[in-house]
């Protein structure tokens, strides 16, 4: 087994037992480091070990991202912040918080690729330190590290981990130990009654009154992760529920629902395009 990839970092506010609060995207991944900690102990007798005992204490953490986001800092720090301003406030009465955090890893076994969710049940990370140089004749990026200790939540986990063919159904997997599950549409297609290459959709479900939804067609189409963006710089197109959509007969279509802010994938369906031949 190696390990070939890291990506996805995801955190959220510890509650209580493997309950959270609302997941947040923490940057994109550069390192991470996992380091379990025992505590152990021998009994000798007869001029020999008779007895050993290791057991879980805590693991030591460190994360490297590309950024810290603005709302990390009061889910993780406990800092005041003002998203629209993109202000933080710091206290010096304000106290570090205990997460949940997830990642997806990249494993290679026997020339197979496979992506692992992981879940740390219960996490607490230290203030970052922050350094800063002037521009020299070279381009040197600074980069964020958080240091903390994971630990064992109130029913003795730990953490965990789960294999998956795909990064989607590794990041589904993460959010789900978040509490949070994408929804699932029921999409048809029929020909167009009366446009040469067109598909009449139907999708059963009501969209949701906060959301809006977009579609993406083709023969590698495929449906997005939990809180995926889908919108058109990532090929996406909004769709207003009736509109009839250009598509190739025998290709996919994948409906997506997304939140009006941020465009964050709720919930998501296809089906095979049936369009009207010329």
């Amino acid at each position: 087994m190696a390990y070939v990839g890291l990506r996805k970092p995801i955190i959220g506010e510890w509650i209580g037992n493997k309950t959270y609060g609302d997941p947040l995207a923490f940057g994109k991944a550069i390192g991470l480091q996992v380091t379990p900690s025992y505590a152990e102990g021998s009994l000798n007798a007869d001029d020999e070990q008779a007895e050993y005992d290791k057991e879980f204490n805590y693991a030591e953490t460190t994360l490297n991202t590309s950024t810290i986001p603005i709302k990390a800092h009061e889910i993780m720090f406990g800092h005041t912040i003002d998203e629209e301003s993109k202000n933080v406030k710091y206290n010096k009465d304000d106290q570090a918080k205990y997460i949940g955090q997830g990642w997806v890893s990249v494993e290679k076994v026997d020339g197979k690729r496979s992506f692992v969710g992981n879940f740390l049940y219960k996490a607490k990370y230290s203030e970052p330190a922050e350094d800063y140089s002037t521009k020299g004749d070279s381009i040197e990026y600074k980069t964020p590290s958080i240091s903390g200790r994971a630990t064992t939540d109130d029913d003795g986990d730990w953490k965990e981990s789960q294999s998956f063919d795909t990064v989607a159904e590794a990041l589904n997997w993460i959010y789900s130990m978040f509490g949070k599950e994408m929804g699932t549409l029921k999409v048809t297609s029929a020909a167009s009654a009366t446009a040469t290459g067109k598909t009449k959709i139907t999708v059963t479900e009501t969209v949701g009154e906060e959301n809006k939804r977009y579609y993406k067609t083709g023969k590698n189409a495929a449906i997005p992760a939990y809180n995926d963006v889908c919108d058109a710089s990532r090929g996406w197109t909004e769709w207003n529920g009736t509109e009839e959509i250009t598509a190739k007969t025998g290709d996919k279509i994948i409906i997506v629902e997304v939140t009006t802010d941020g465009n964050f994938a709720r919930a998501a369906g296809e089906a095979t395009v049936t369009a009207k031949d010329s």
